[in-house]
């Protein structure tokens, strides 16, 4: 079995909540055998800037045409170094690329073989508890708005949210985070994204005031304010550093949650103890390394839940095998991304079943693309 041809789609979606669009692309792999395989390329930062489809696709041919694609972990490895669209870094375009590729090769394989991706990975362990991230923020009627997208939510099975803080006074994500405990209630999950924007001390004040509230967990509490910095992990180009994050983890009692999107740095945040929850992404280097953080993990004892960058179909399809068969994967994750858009790539789109994801129970990720393939908007 080998690679015969990779083709790319670029297509711009209508999302929902005043977001405008986004620019995602498919990367479809084809075996000798007539057998397909998609990876998706989510959300795009620098549309303008991203490389044409001839060009990602040749690239990707360049290394992959003739390869087995069973090779799935060599091939993984070896692209780090073999495939270049620029630097890696946090959702860089090549780190959204090589995680197309890797997803898009298991896609294939799973496809050729018959089975599921998820049975790849280890069999249908669990359903896949989602998080909803609440995505209204700001206007005069803030708050009215924050209240009526948790209760559709709540009234769609929901029981977790994820709210984005440190944007604005305390006062302002106070008042925001009782909305959303009070409409989702006591037992739900409500965990925060400060998205790195506070220093040690506003961290620990800021939480030690939320916690009234009721708060589970809160990710990125802190980044360096210094961007040169040497630092092991980023949020973008905020610098993380693993001792900072455990003074906030001794000094408050919210679980402190962090992105590990490589295994180094899930080391560093070990060793420094530094962190309760990891948050790995599949998009952003596929499903082999998101699986070898998982591992490390585990074995060290730290929980795990599955992020995302807003992913439509195929890309949601592929963490939801992983979270599926990783019993690592135990915090409810924000594969949220198919929901946030106004229509579907996929022929079945993805659904939300009483605030789970369940894997397809078909070969690959059980997806059929529906796109227009000459042009550059999802079909109506």
């Amino acid at each position: 079995m080998q690679v015969t041809g990779v083709d790319v789609t670029t297509v711009e979606v209508e999302r929902r909540y005043g977001f405008g669009t986004s620019t995602c692309s498919f990367v479809e792999l084809t075996a000798d055998t007539g057998t397909t395989g998609v990876g998706e390329i989510p959300d795009v930062e620098e549309p303008a800037a991203m490389p044409a489809d001839e060009t990602i696709a040749a690239e990707i041919a360049e290394f992959l045409v003739g390869a087995d694609p069973r090779r799935i972990r060599r091939l993984t490895d070896e692209m780090d170094d073999a495939v270049d669209f620029g630097p890696v870094a946090f959702h860089s375009f090549q780190q959204l690329a090589l995680g197309a590729i890797d997803t898009a090769l298991y896609d294939l394989v799973g496809s050729e073989l018959g089975v599921p991706v998820h049975q790849l990975l280890g069999g249908h362990s669990q359903d896949v508890p989602i998080q909803w991230v609440v995505f209204t923020r700001g206007g005069a009627d803030e708050l009215d708005a924050l209240r009526n997208e948790v209760r559709e939510k709540v009234d769609a099975g929901f029981s977790a949210f994820k709210l984005k803080v440190g944007e604005r006074s305390p006062e302002v994500d106070l008042a925001r985070i009782e909305a959303v405990r009070e409409i989702a209630g006591p037992e739900a999950t409500v965990m925060l994204d400060a998205q790195g924007l506070w220093t040690v001390e506003e961290a620990v004040d800021c939480i030690t005031t939320f916690e009234s509230a009721g708060i589970d967990g809160v990710e990125t509490p802190v980044g360096h304010p210094d961007p040169d910095v040497d630092a092991p992990g980023y949020y973008y180009d905020i610098p993380l550093v693993p001792e900072e994050l455990a003074e906030v983890r001794e000094r408050t009692e919210t679980p402190v949650v962090e992105h590990v999107l490589d295994p180094s740095f899930g080391f560093a945040l070990a060793e420094a103890d530094a962190v309760d929850v990891f948050t790995v992404e599949v998009c952003s280097g596929g499903i082999t390394r998101a699986d070898r953080v998982l591992d490390l993990a585990a074995a060290a004892g730290i929980d795990a839940r599955l992020g995302s960058t807003v992913e439509l179909g195929p890309g949601t399809a592929a963490a939801t095998a992983l979270a599926a068969a990783n019993t690592a994967v135990t915090y409810p994750c924000d594969l949220v991304g198919p929901a946030l858009y106004r229509e579907s790539v996929l022929t079945t789109p993805v659904a939300y079943d009483d605030g789970h994801l369940v894997p397809r129970d078909a070969p690959g990720y059980g997806l059929t693309l529906d796109i227009d393939r000459d042009g550059a908007e999802v079909r109506p």
